[in-house]
């Protein structure tokens, strides 16, 4: 738990380990089946694609309310925090499973949403207080390895499911795992009581309040910010750019994206192995000078082979920036650890959100390759930001 010392709390076992990479898998899961559905749910529900798309912002927006997450993990714990999220998870999904109208759907949906809100920090605070500092990088690697593996796992069957059976049972399924998650969480040691209420984290906005006191913690989430809304950029456009400047069909896009759902695996997997041996600060500061390197060339490619190289160069050192991130993060300060990294969750939320509301608008106005130029731009200049500021911790 975020409020205990690491000498207080047994180190994480591998078997603890895989059952929090089922419930990463799950919420991954979740948060990534829309995408490919979104025409299928729109048919479904009678709506336009527009509309349909709401459940995307309500997706992205939904992990703004983070830091609530990140307070209740510091004061009840991080595995009670998980359990009621997985509760709530649940619900969600059978509101989904049960919706005969859109808006009922979108409903349910925003609830699972507000369940990965809360219960991913109490899930990167519990993996990071039960493994020391040294080793943290390859105990949240592992976790993270969820998200690529549910794109190349999860995603296919659930959109056969969608397409032989319907979304209902496709939400139905996931309400069903969320139940077994939940058993799995419970299972999961808990190695002490909540602190006294004396030592308890105040409610959101005076702890909020706190962290945006402290220098150092408050770049590292502006720096978060800045990396998401950068990427975010690209990530909205370049299929858009495939077809406007290169012809790409929507068979070579889909073998584009299941190419990034690889380089996503191969990112996460090198910072585990590698991300504690290098050092967190380094890895996360020179990643993401690669991809402001690589968002640059980008811009000036002019064949598919080179544009496609650079992507998937791009992608792949942004995936290890970004999950070597988390246990960087994770060790600025172990009392306030889950509500830092919660506000970072929020963080990577706006960051996303920004970059997909100005992505559209650059690349119509601009044109794709200066919107690239702007995104490897602002990417090097967090970098350097984050060189100047961010200092690593060992909590």
């Amino acid at each position: 738990m975020a409020f205990l010392a690491t000498d207080q709390i047994r180190e994480l076992t591998w078997s603890h380990l895989l059952m929090l990479v089922c419930g990463r898998w799950l919420v991954s899961l979740a948060f990534r089946i829309v995408y490919p559905l979104l025409a299928f749910l729109a048919a479904g529900f009678a709506v336009d694609l527009s509309t349909a798309s709401l459940l995307i912002t309500v997706q992205v927006g939904a992990s703004l309310l983070s830091p609530f997450g990140g307070v209740l993990s510091d004061n009840i714990g991080d595995r009670a925090t998980m359990i009621w999220s997985g509760i709530t998870f649940v619900l969600g999904a059978a509101i989904c499973a049960l919706s005969r109208t859109f808006y009922l759907f979108l409903g349910g949906y925003a609830v699972i949403g507000l369940a990965i809100a809360l219960g991913m920090p109490a899930l990167q605070s519990y993996v990071s207080a039960r493994s020391r500092y040294e080793r943290r990088a390859r105990m949240l690697g592992v976790l993270e390895l969820s998200w690529a593996l549910s794109a190349l796992l999860g995603v296919p069957l659930m959109t056969w499911v969608a397409e032989r059976f319907g979304i209902a049972a496709v939400f139905a399924g996931l309400a069903s795992a969320g139940v077994v998650v939940i058993i799995l969480y419970i299972m999961l040691p808990n190695d002490a009581q909540p602190p006294p209420r004396s030592l308890r984290q105040p409610l959101p906005a005076g702890n909020v309040l706190r962290i945006w006191q402290q220098p150092g913690i408050l770049a590292a989430l502006g720096f978060v910010f800045a990396q998401l809304a950068a990427v975010e950029l690209i990530f909205v456009s370049y299929a858009g750019w495939l077809g406007s400047a290169f012809g790409a069909t929507t068979t070579e896009l889909g073998l584009v994206f299941a190419l990034l759902g690889i380089v996503e695996l191969a990112g996460s997997l090198g910072a585990t192995l590698f991300t504690d041996r290098i050092g967190k600060r380094r890895a996360v500061l020179g990643g993401f000078l690669l991809v402001g390197i690589w968002l640059l060339l980008l811009a000036q490619s002019s064949s598919w082979p080179i544009f496609l190289t650079l992507l998937l160069a791009f992608d792949l050192c942004f995936e290890f920036a970004i999950v070597s991130t988390f246990p960087l993060i994770s060790g600025l300060s172990a009392q306030q650890r889950g509500a830092i990294l919660a506000l970072m969750n929020a963080c990577i939320g706006g960051g996303r959100i920004v970059g997909s509301l100005a992505g559209p608008w650059l690349s119509a106005t601009a044109g794709y390759p200066l919107t690239s130029t702007l995104a490897g731009a602002l990417a090097l200049i967090g970098a350097g930001l984050g060189i100047l500021f961010i200092r690593e911790g060992n909590a």
